[in-house]
């Protein structure tokens, strides 16, 4: 795939858009922005000029820079713009760098994920209009003119394009979208009489609802049958917050009870279709060796068509996955709270924010932290892949 890395003219590093909001100057915050926009054009010319490694260290040094990495970046939550360009440049860098193994592919794919989590949260929060978007009052309306009409190189159309075409190649190729593949051969209704498991799912639904109903029912069956224990919840759990942050706030508590080695976290509106495949054969087949020892993995998941979801995924009952929820849940005032994707975007960020420095290194193997498996999508979580597309009108 070619880079199209296509210097902007003079006159198109207006409008900057940063910082978005009000309450998000500081003192040199605007001059600080430039400096990170001058980044990426740099980054852009050496990949331009064949430098890729360059490239590579100069927008690594952005990102640093702009959001430090750390699990509440609040910094580039003032220029989430801004920061969803960078990526969005590493990620063409990734493919130009690529070899025929494809794992610039796997980083860049990471990267565009990224760069969705971050044009997301301006998309919501300074693109969306009140007023005059339809056939009557109070119809809202997006003005895509504040991205794409942006000094950022970064388009909302551009990028989902190169993200499918990303997609493609490795579909094409014959290539999971991460490694390792399963490597235990069990049947799907495999279970270890010496693994306990447990199902936990929030249903803070009003009393009218009839989905925590059908839900608890398709549960608790398949829970019964497997002889897994299954925790339900249904009140809201973190009332601070909007209500998809109960999910982690549950898994926490979960995660204390004692003699359960492993949780699957399954939403409210998310059902068992097959019945008789276990969590044990999943877990034997994506974590574990031939005999099913589970290696030093402590969380399952699955990626569908725009990024990783976290409507189904298994935790291990352990130090790691304390500390993760932990980073995940932050601070009271943590800028993942009120992102569009709420908890969601935080553990993609958590899983994925260091991914820019083993790039920086040339480590686009290990693009998700290796505690973390991710299964095919068919295996959890899965559904049609235009439910995922991110289009905006």
């Amino acid at each position: 795939m070619a880079v199209p890395l296509v210097l902007p003219a003079p006159a198109a590093l207006e409008p900057l858009r940063c910082p978005h909001g009000s309450g998000d100057h500081w003192p040199g915050s605007g001059l600080f922005w430039r400096q990170i926009l001058a980044a990426s054009m740099e980054g852009m010319e050496h990949a331009r000029q064949g430098s890729l490694p360059a490239a590579k260290a100069v927008l690594a040094d952005a990102l640093q820079a702009a959001t430090g990495l750390e699990p509440n970046p609040r910094r580039g939550f003032s220029c989430s713009l801004g920061v969803a360009a960078l990526y969005r440049i590493l990620a063409l860098v990734c493919l130009e760098a690529d070899g025929p193994e494809m794992l610039g592919h796997q980083a860049a794919l990471r990267f565009q994920h990224l760069a969705t989590v971050w044009v997301t949260h301006v998309w919501e929060k300074f693109a969306r209009r009140e007023e005059g978007g339809g056939p009557g009052e109070g119809w809202a309306w997006y003005d895509r003119s504040y991205i794409d009409d942006s000094a950022w190189p970064i388009g909302l159309r551009e990028l989902n394009v190169e993200m499918h075409a990303v997609q493609t190649a490795l579909a094409k190729a014959g290539l999971p979208k991460t490694q390792p593949g399963a490597k235990a051969n069990r049947v799907p209704c495999f279970r270890d009489s010496k693994m306990s498991i447990g199902i936990a799912s929030l249903c803070a639904y009003p009393p009218d609802n009839p989905l925590p109903r059908y839900a608890a029912s398709n549960h608790r069956a398949y829970a019964a049958r497997h002889g897994y224990r299954y925790r339900l919840e249904l009140t809201q759990l973190a009332p601070e917050r909007p209500a998809a942050w109960g999910k982690v706030k549950h898994m926490q508590r979960v995660l204390e009870e004692p003699g359960v080695d492993w949780w699957l976290w399954f939403d409210c509106d998310t059902f068992f279709m097959n019945m008789s495949v276990t969590l044990d054969s999943l877990l034997c087949r994506y974590a574990g060796d031939t005999n099913c020892q589970l290696d030093d993995v402590h969380m399952l998941a699955a990626e569908d068509a725009a990024m990783l979801n976290t409507g189904a995924f298994l935790l291990r009952s352990s130090d790691w996955s304390r500390g993760f929820l932990q980073r995940v849940w932050g601070a009271e005032d943590s800028v993942w709270i009120s992102h569009p994707w709420w908890e969601n975007a935080a553990i993609i960020w958590d899983l994925l924010r260091t991914t820019s420095e083993r790039a920086r290194h040339g480590n686009n193997f290990e693009v998700y932290p290796k505690e973390v498996r991710i299964l095919p999508q068919f295996e959890l979580n899965s559904y049609h892949p235009a439910t995922a597309q991110f289009e905006p009108q």
